[in-house]
């Protein structure tokens, strides 16, 4: 039963107080205090995580730091078993997860599902790439002055204890995305999850645990990264920092960490550019799904559309006519809710519809949507919309589209590439030459021609440029991020 499985997790209490992992077991903070998590869906709190200290912070970083060794020592066959097992604890888990998904950061529970199923395949991909991850060897001979004699021996090692840290908005998924190629590669993990959906990212680390995962080799440090969030980016006995969540926080984070290697991905603001020999249709309704999709809290989301005048006209008609069908508003627990449902916070609402207004009074014309209640921001489409705009210029992470009017597709290009985000864009025309063209002119980390902007399938490289990311993340991508390579070189005697 799920509440012996996860029962060390917290008190019992109603509602719950969880418990942080410090590698050996699940403990209340000595510092007495915790970070309440609410529920966007009711505003009712789901439970309350503990605010560590800076001396426990210390602890689970020295106990991750002397367990790695004998866990990189740990045969390959035996941590891709592990990691195996607990994919199967989710699946077995499956409904509780997505229960408790829905709840924590309001997501339909089509959407928990799809998080919760699309991790557990993650994860055996992961288990099973890693197998295929061989050294080499290199002869010196092959550089012009050298004779045989030198051989180097090429293997993947470890770089140490590797913080994860995770969003809000996939707290299974890009917590277990992080958490699965460190540990396969030999790395310790100290998990930092979000306040708000970190009793999720909590359940997943009490599967880790279960499935095998040894004493000191997994640990969360939870709590309020004003309190907690510089001293453990930069503390000495972190090796490697993989994080997702907002560009303004990977900035800060990156200007921390010293010379530590990081893997980021960060906010993603993406654009669309339709041409005017598109399928309407097709992209009237990927630009709707990549808008809406849990309630356009998505780093992939779809913020802003480029066209010409003409096209513009035809295609916010097009949209506004077909959301209905696509999208309906409302309670994520009701089967009737398409798409939209709650923002994770009130203040995030509050944020959205202050970008909203501010917009409209600076000349963007609102054609559906606009409206705030509680945590929910109804589906909003704006035109008349300028890059200056802050609904544009920074990631507005909501249900808001804007359409910006342009006079030529070189100026969509300049619009695009002087933005300081670069995680992905999309690209609409029947003419899959021409957009193949176009999308090399984008320096964004992704092009899609006629689909939106989206993630998956997970083996493909994902990465941002500029504002949007370091690194590069994908099965086969993640798994040598988190690893160096060593050389040992032997020498003909002479």
């Amino acid at each position: 039963m799920p509440a012996d499985f996860f029962s060390e997790i917290c008190d019992g209490a109603t509602p719950p107080n969880f418990f942080f992992f410090d590698g050996s077991g699940w403990k209340a903070s000595a510092s007495g205090k915790t970070v309440p998590v609410i529920s966007p869906i009711d505003g009712t709190e789901v439970g309350t995580l503990p605010q560590v200290t800076h001396e426990e912070i210390d602890s689970v970083l020295s106990s991750a730091s002397i367990a790695q060794s004998a866990w990189e020592a740990t045969p390959l066959n035996k941590r891709v078993g592990i990691v195996h097992l607990a994919a199967d604890w989710i699946r077995h888990y499956q409904d509780y997860l997505i229960a408790l998904l829905v709840r924590e950061v309001g997501k339909s529970a089509d959407e928990a599902k799809g998080e919760i199923v699309r991790t557990a395949d993650l994860i055996d991909y992961f288990a099973d790439e890693v197998q295929s991850i061989q050294g080499m060897t290199l002869d010196s001979d092959n550089f012009p002055g050298f004779e045989k004699g030198r051989i180097a021996m090429i293997e993947r090692v470890a770089y140490g204890t590797v913080l994860a840290i995770a969003p809000f908005n996939y707290p299974v998924n890009l917590t277990a995305s992080k958490i699965v190629p460190a540990l396969l590669m030999g790395n310790s993990v100290v998990v930092k999850p979000p306040p708000q959906g970190g009793i999720s990212a909590s359940h997943l680390v009490r599967i880790f645990q279960k499935a095998g995962v040894p004493a000191g080799v997994i640990a969360t440090v939870t709590g309020s990264g004003e309190v907690i969030g510089d001293y453990v980016v930069s503390h000495p006995l972190v090796s490697m920092v993989a994080f997702t969540g907002s560009s303004d926080t990977g900035i800060a984070i990156a200007g921390k960490t010293g010379m530590k290697p990081l893997l980021f991905e960060c906010g993603g603001n993406n654009p669309v550019v339709v041409m005017p020999d598109a399928d309407m249709g097709v992209a009237a309704r990927e630009i709707i799904k990549g808008a809406f999709a849990y309630s356009g809290q998505r780093c992939t989301g779809i913020k802003y559309v480029l066209t010409t005048p003409a096209i513009r006209e035809q295609l916010v008609t097009l949209v506004v006519k077909t959301m209905p069908e696509m999208v309906n508003a409302g309670d994520p627990r009701s089967p009737e809710t398409k798409l939209v449902g709650p923002v994770i916070s009130q203040d995030a609402a509050k944020r959205i519809e202050e970008a909203i207004v501010s917009s409209v009074k600076n000349g963007a014309k609102l054609m559906t949507g606009g409206k705030r209640t509680g945590a929910m921001i109804e589906p909003t489409v704006l035109t008349g919309v300028i890059p200056t705009m802050p609904i544009i210029a920074k990631e507005t992470f909501g249900p808001v589209i804007s359409f910006v009017d342009i006079q030529s597709f070189d100026e969509a290009v300049d619009i695009i590439n002087r933005s300081p985000y670069g995680l992905q864009a999309s690209v609409f025309t029947k003419d899959e030459g021409s957009g193949l063209v176009f999308g090399k002119k984008l320096n964004v980390g992704s092009v899609q021609i006629n689909g939106s902007p989206q993630r998956g399938p997970d083996h493909f490289p994902f990465l941002g440029v500029k504002h949007s990311g370091v690194g590069v993340q994908g099965v086969r991508y993640s798994l040598e991020a988190v690893s160096r390579l060593r050389p040992i070189i032997l020498n003909k005697p002479q």
